[in-house]
C-alpha cells in the first residue's frame, strides 16, 4: 500500500533534503549516512545548503490523498525523513514551509508526522492558523 519500507508509515515525503547534527539524539543519524552512499549529491552539515525536492515529488502527496479518500481510509506520511522541518538553516526559504503547510492542509486524508530534534523552533515556524 505504501511507498516506503518504514513499517510504521505508508509514505515518506521530503520537502527538502539536508540537515546537521544538533545533539546526542543525532549521533546515529541514518540520513547523514545516506548522503555518502545513496544520495551523495547532497552536502550535509551547518554550512551546506538545504535542497528543495522536485515539483514531481511535491505532487505525490496529492495522489496519496486521493487514493486514501477513494479507499475510505487514512494514510500516514513521515515528513522529512532526510531533513528537519523545523531546521532554522537560512537556506530554507519561508515559502518552502508555506508550501508545505498548504500541502498538508490540501491533503485531509493523510496524517502527517513531523519529527524534529528542534522542538524549540516549532512555534516559530508553524503557520498561525
Amino acid at each position: 500500500m505504501g511507498e516506503t519500507k518504514i513499517e510504521w508509515t505508508h509514505f515518506s515525503f521530503n520537502p527538502w533534503i539536508g540537515c546537521q547534527k544538533v545533539g546526542p539524539g543525532c549521533d546515529n543519524c541514518y540520513a547523514e549516512a545516506m548522503m555518502d552512499s545513496r544520495l551523495g549529491r547532497v552536502q550535509w552539515g551547518p554550512h551546506a545548503a538545504r535542497t528543495r525536492t522536485s515539483a514531481a515529488n511535491w505532487r505525490k502527496p496529492l495522489a496519496w490523498d486521493r487514493a486514501a479518500a477513494a479507499a475510505g481510509d487514512r494514510r500516514r506520511v513521515f515528513c522529512a525523513s532526510l531533513a528537519d522541518v523545523f531546521d532554522n538553516h537560512p537556506s530554507i526559504l519561508p515559502e518552502w514551509r508555506a508550501d508545505l503547510w498548504a500541502l498538508i492542509a490540501a491533503t485531509p486524508n493523510l496524517d502527517w508526522m513531523l519529527l524534529t530534534k528542534r522542538p524549540q523552533n516549532i512555534r516559530r515556524y508553524l503557520p498561525e492558523d
